[in-house]
């Protein structure tokens, strides 16, 4: 969720939530969903890494 180096100290922990058996809930605070361009509805691909998780914004 990091643009660049600079805002590499720009992290926040936040809480997950099963919902279902099928998915979990991440709330994005709402400062870094409006950086990020996602505090209208919108879609995002979530990527397996080798270092984690990794959600981008989907541009269509």
């Amino acid at each position: 969720m990091l643009k660049s180096k600079e805002n590499e100290n720009n992290k926040e922990i936040i809480k997950t939530w099963l919902t279902g058996q099928h998915s979990c809930k991440l709330i994005i605070p709402k400062d870094f969903a409006k950086e990020y361009g996602l505090d209208e509805p919108s879609h995002v691909i979530v990527e397996g890494t080798s270092n984690g998780i990794l959600i981008r914004k989907l541009k269509i």
